[in-house]
Protein backbone atom coordinates (compact mmCIF):
# COMPACT_ATOMS: atom_id res chain seq x y z
CA UNK A 1 0.00 0.00 0.00
CA UNK A 2 2.84 2.17 0.87
CA UNK A 3 4.47 1.72 -2.92
CA UNK A 4 1.32 2.58 -4.70
CA UNK A 5 0.44 6.15 -2.02
CA UNK A 6 3.91 6.77 -2.80
CA UNK A 7 2.97 6.25 -7.14
CA UNK A 8 -0.29 8.28 -6.44
CA UNK A 9 1.94 11.53 -5.04
CA UNK A 10 4.12 11.37 -7.72
CA UNK A 11 1.52 11.62 -10.33
CA UNK A 12 -0.21 14.41 -8.77
CA UNK A 13 3.29 16.00 -8.43
CA UNK A 14 3.89 15.59 -11.95
CA UNK A 15 0.79 16.75 -13.23
CA UNK A 16 1.34 19.86 -11.39
CA UNK A 17 4.78 20.07 -12.47
CA UNK A 18 3.91 19.24 -16.15
CA UNK A 19 0.33 21.62 -16.56
CA UNK A 20 0.34 23.05 -19.99
CA UNK A 21 1.51 26.25 -20.70
CA UNK A 22 -0.83 29.39 -21.55
CA UNK A 23 0.86 32.18 -23.28
CA UNK A 24 -0.88 35.35 -21.49
CA UNK A 25 -0.14 38.85 -23.56
CA UNK A 26 0.18 41.61 -21.26
CA UNK A 27 1.74 44.98 -20.95
CA UNK A 28 4.80 46.31 -19.78
CA UNK A 29 6.61 47.71 -16.66
CA UNK A 30 3.39 49.59 -15.04
CA UNK A 31 3.93 49.05 -11.04
CA UNK A 32 1.90 48.32 -9.38
CA UNK A 33 0.23 46.02 -11.94
CA UNK A 34 3.30 44.88 -13.75
CA UNK A 35 6.77 44.61 -12.30
CA UNK A 36 9.05 43.53 -15.28
CA UNK A 37 12.33 43.32 -12.92
CA UNK A 38 10.52 40.03 -10.73
CA UNK A 39 7.42 38.89 -13.38
CA UNK A 40 5.38 40.04 -10.95
CA UNK A 41 2.34 42.63 -9.73
CA UNK A 42 -1.28 42.80 -9.29
CA UNK A 43 -2.37 41.80 -12.44
CA UNK A 44 0.03 39.04 -13.04
CA UNK A 45 0.01 37.63 -9.71
CA UNK A 46 -3.89 38.09 -10.67
CA UNK A 47 -3.63 36.76 -14.07
CA UNK A 48 -1.30 33.94 -12.64
CA UNK A 49 -3.48 32.53 -10.51
CA UNK A 50 -6.82 32.87 -12.52
CA UNK A 51 -5.10 30.02 -15.21
CA UNK A 52 -3.66 28.45 -12.30
CA UNK A 53 -7.04 27.41 -11.12
CA UNK A 54 -7.88 26.70 -14.66
CA UNK A 55 -5.51 23.71 -14.92
CA UNK A 56 -2.45 25.71 -16.88
CA UNK A 57 0.14 27.32 -15.99
CA UNK A 58 0.73 31.16 -17.17
CA UNK A 59 3.55 32.17 -19.67
CA UNK A 60 4.40 36.03 -19.61
CA UNK A 61 5.06 38.26 -23.16
CA UNK A 62 5.17 41.65 -22.33
CA UNK A 63 4.21 44.30 -25.30
CA UNK A 64 3.24 47.71 -25.69
CA UNK A 65 -0.51 47.63 -24.78
CA UNK A 66 -1.65 48.53 -28.59
CA UNK A 67 -0.55 45.34 -29.51
CA UNK A 68 -1.52 42.83 -27.77
CA UNK A 69 -4.41 42.52 -29.32
CA UNK A 70 -3.31 42.32 -32.62
CA UNK A 71 -0.82 39.69 -31.88
CA UNK A 72 -3.71 37.53 -30.46
CA UNK A 73 -5.89 37.98 -33.61
CA UNK A 74 -2.79 36.87 -35.82
CA UNK A 75 -2.47 33.78 -34.28
CA UNK A 76 0.34 34.69 -31.20
CA UNK A 77 -0.56 34.08 -27.49
CA UNK A 78 -3.96 32.29 -26.07
CA UNK A 79 -5.33 35.30 -24.01
CA UNK A 80 -4.86 39.34 -24.45
CA UNK A 81 -4.92 41.01 -20.99
CA UNK A 82 -6.58 44.86 -21.25
CA UNK A 83 -9.39 44.53 -23.36
CA UNK A 84 -11.68 47.67 -22.70
CA UNK A 85 -15.14 46.41 -21.47
CA UNK A 86 -17.28 47.30 -24.34
CA UNK A 87 -19.49 44.94 -26.72
CA UNK A 88 -18.14 41.88 -27.89
CA UNK A 89 -16.53 42.17 -31.37
CA UNK A 90 -16.72 39.23 -34.30
CA UNK A 91 -13.67 37.39 -34.20
CA UNK A 92 -13.18 36.76 -30.47
CA UNK A 93 -14.13 35.54 -27.17
CA UNK A 94 -14.12 38.35 -24.82
CA UNK A 95 -14.22 37.47 -20.29
CA UNK A 96 -15.92 38.89 -17.59
CA UNK A 97 -13.81 42.13 -16.49
CA UNK A 98 -11.34 40.97 -14.60
CA UNK A 99 -9.49 44.12 -13.77
CA UNK A 100 -10.76 47.85 -12.76
CA UNK A 101 -8.32 51.18 -13.16
CA UNK A 102 -9.55 54.48 -11.81
CA UNK A 103 -8.12 57.53 -13.41
CA UNK A 104 -7.86 60.61 -11.17
CA UNK A 105 -6.35 64.04 -10.95
CA UNK A 106 -3.88 64.32 -7.93
CA UNK A 107 -2.55 67.98 -6.61
CA UNK A 108 -0.47 69.13 -3.94
CA UNK A 109 -2.67 69.65 -1.07
CA UNK A 110 -0.90 72.95 -0.26
CA UNK A 111 -2.19 74.20 -3.73
CA UNK A 112 -5.53 74.00 -1.91
CA UNK A 113 -7.49 73.26 -5.91
CA UNK A 114 -10.98 73.31 -6.11
CA UNK A 115 -11.15 71.29 -9.23
CA UNK A 116 -14.62 69.38 -9.74
CA UNK A 117 -14.65 68.99 -13.75
CA UNK A 118 -11.92 69.08 -16.31
CA UNK A 119 -13.13 72.52 -16.99
CA UNK A 120 -11.12 73.35 -13.84
CA UNK A 121 -8.05 71.93 -15.28
CA UNK A 122 -7.67 74.63 -18.12
CA UNK A 123 -4.84 76.96 -16.61
CA UNK A 124 -3.11 74.36 -14.71
CA UNK A 125 0.11 73.07 -15.82
CA UNK A 126 -0.24 69.39 -16.29
CA UNK A 127 0.73 66.21 -17.49
CA UNK A 128 -0.72 62.85 -17.82
CA UNK A 129 -0.36 59.36 -18.89
CA UNK A 130 0.52 58.17 -22.50
CA UNK A 131 -3.08 58.88 -24.40
CA UNK A 132 -4.98 60.38 -21.64
CA UNK A 133 -7.06 62.97 -24.17
CA UNK A 134 -8.02 59.51 -26.23
CA UNK A 135 -9.02 58.00 -23.32
CA UNK A 136 -11.01 60.38 -20.66
CA UNK A 137 -13.52 62.14 -23.20
CA UNK A 138 -14.26 65.47 -24.63
CA UNK A 139 -14.39 67.28 -21.83
CA UNK A 140 -11.32 66.64 -20.80
CA UNK A 141 -9.47 66.93 -24.19
CA UNK A 142 -10.93 70.50 -24.82
CA UNK A 143 -9.39 71.36 -21.29
CA UNK A 144 -5.90 70.36 -22.26
CA UNK A 145 -6.19 72.26 -25.92
CA UNK A 146 -6.23 75.29 -23.90
CA UNK A 147 -2.67 74.55 -22.43
CA UNK A 148 0.37 75.27 -24.54
CA UNK A 149 2.55 73.17 -22.19
CA UNK A 150 0.50 70.04 -21.75
CA UNK A 151 2.18 66.68 -21.98
CA UNK A 152 1.59 63.32 -21.84
CA UNK A 153 4.23 60.71 -21.03
CA UNK A 154 4.37 57.17 -20.17
CA UNK A 155 6.71 57.14 -17.70
CA UNK A 156 4.38 58.00 -14.68
CA UNK A 157 7.14 57.63 -11.92
CA UNK A 158 8.48 60.79 -13.52
CA UNK A 159 4.68 62.50 -13.06
CA UNK A 160 4.95 62.12 -9.76
CA UNK A 161 7.93 63.56 -9.59
CA UNK A 162 6.95 66.42 -11.41
CA UNK A 163 4.30 67.13 -8.93
CA UNK A 164 6.45 66.99 -5.93
CA UNK A 165 9.08 69.37 -7.22
CA UNK A 166 6.52 72.20 -7.88
CA UNK A 167 7.21 71.55 -11.60
CA UNK A 168 3.83 71.15 -12.88
CA UNK A 169 0.26 71.34 -10.98
CA UNK A 170 -1.51 68.73 -11.58
CA UNK A 171 -0.72 65.18 -12.91
CA UNK A 172 -3.23 62.27 -14.14
CA UNK A 173 -2.87 58.95 -14.17
CA UNK A 174 -4.39 55.89 -12.59
CA UNK A 175 -5.04 55.84 -8.48
CA UNK A 176 -2.88 53.01 -7.52
CA UNK A 177 -0.15 53.91 -9.78
CA UNK A 178 -0.17 57.15 -8.16
CA UNK A 179 -0.25 55.33 -4.53
CA UNK A 180 2.92 52.92 -5.39
CA UNK A 181 4.84 55.95 -6.64
CA UNK A 182 4.02 58.31 -3.66
CA UNK A 183 5.35 55.88 -1.28
CA UNK A 184 8.68 55.16 -3.43
CA UNK A 185 9.54 59.02 -3.48
CA UNK A 186 11.77 60.40 -1.45
CA UNK A 187 9.85 63.86 -1.32
CA UNK A 188 6.38 62.96 -1.31
CA UNK A 189 4.15 65.64 -0.03
CA UNK A 190 0.95 65.94 1.44
CA UNK A 191 -1.44 65.73 -2.30
CA UNK A 192 -5.29 65.37 -2.79
CA UNK A 193 -6.66 62.86 -5.05
CA UNK A 194 -9.73 64.42 -7.27
CA UNK A 195 -11.92 62.31 -9.07
CA UNK A 196 -13.30 63.44 -12.16
CA UNK A 197 -13.52 60.47 -14.35
CA UNK A 198 -15.07 57.14 -14.43
CA UNK A 199 -13.56 54.15 -13.52
CA UNK A 200 -12.65 51.64 -16.42
CA UNK A 201 -13.11 48.22 -16.33
CA UNK A 202 -11.05 45.71 -18.61
CA UNK A 203 -11.42 42.30 -19.94
CA UNK A 204 -9.02 39.67 -21.61
CA UNK A 205 -9.94 38.41 -25.18
CA UNK A 206 -9.58 34.55 -26.45
CA UNK A 207 -9.34 33.20 -30.14
CA UNK A 208 -10.76 29.81 -28.31
CA UNK A 209 -14.27 30.12 -27.13
CA UNK A 210 -13.80 27.19 -23.84
CA UNK A 211 -10.51 29.02 -22.75
CA UNK A 212 -12.73 31.42 -22.57
CA UNK A 213 -15.30 29.99 -20.17
CA UNK A 214 -12.96 28.52 -18.05
CA UNK A 215 -11.26 31.56 -17.84
CA UNK A 216 -14.66 33.32 -16.55
CA UNK A 217 -15.23 30.16 -13.99
CA UNK A 218 -11.60 30.31 -12.73
CA UNK A 219 -12.11 34.43 -12.30
CA UNK A 220 -14.99 33.99 -10.27
CA UNK A 221 -13.37 31.26 -7.96
CA UNK A 222 -10.96 33.96 -7.29
CA UNK A 223 -13.08 36.62 -6.53
CA UNK A 224 -14.67 35.26 -4.11
CA UNK A 225 -11.93 33.98 -2.44
CA UNK A 226 -10.33 35.75 0.65
CA UNK A 227 -6.90 35.63 -1.36
CA UNK A 228 -8.30 38.07 -3.93
CA UNK A 229 -8.25 40.90 -1.13
CA UNK A 230 -5.10 40.10 0.26
CA UNK A 231 -3.84 40.27 -3.21
CA UNK A 232 -5.13 43.84 -3.13
CA UNK A 233 -4.14 44.78 0.33
CA UNK A 234 -0.47 43.08 -0.93
CA UNK A 235 0.50 45.33 -3.89
CA UNK A 236 -2.31 48.55 -3.86
CA UNK A 237 -2.98 48.92 -0.02
CA UNK A 238 -6.35 48.83 -0.31
CA UNK A 239 -9.35 46.93 -1.48
CA UNK A 240 -10.91 49.19 -4.49
CA UNK A 241 -11.17 46.72 -7.22
CA UNK A 242 -14.63 45.65 -6.66
CA UNK A 243 -15.57 44.27 -10.01
CA UNK A 244 -19.49 43.08 -11.86
CA UNK A 245 -19.40 39.48 -12.53
CA UNK A 246 -22.98 38.54 -14.53
CA UNK A 247 -22.10 34.88 -12.67
CA UNK A 248 -22.13 36.16 -9.36
CA UNK A 249 -26.09 34.81 -8.91
CA UNK A 250 -25.93 31.59 -10.80
CA UNK A 251 -22.94 30.17 -10.04
CA UNK A 252 -21.65 31.01 -6.92
CA UNK A 253 -22.32 27.58 -5.18
CA UNK A 254 -20.72 25.98 -7.83
CA UNK A 255 -18.25 27.70 -8.07
CA UNK A 256 -17.14 28.17 -4.11
CA UNK A 257 -17.40 24.72 -3.67
CA UNK A 258 -15.12 23.81 -6.38
CA UNK A 259 -11.49 23.23 -6.06
CA UNK A 260 -8.59 24.68 -7.83
CA UNK A 261 -6.63 22.95 -10.04
CA UNK A 262 -3.33 21.91 -9.10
Amino acid sequence: MAGKGWVVACLLVCQSVWAAPLNVLVGQHKPPYIKLDTVSGYEIELLREVVRRMGYEAKFTFLPNSRIRSQLESGFGDIASLQPNEPDEPGLFFSQPYIRYQNVVVARQSDELTLQHPADMALLTTVAFQGATVVLGADYRDAMALQPGYLETVDQQAQVEMLFSGRVKAIVLDRNIFTYHQQQSKRALPAVIHELFGSTLYRAAFRDPVLQRRFDQALLSVLLDNWYEQLQLKYLLQLNQELPNRFYCNDIQAVSTQQPAG
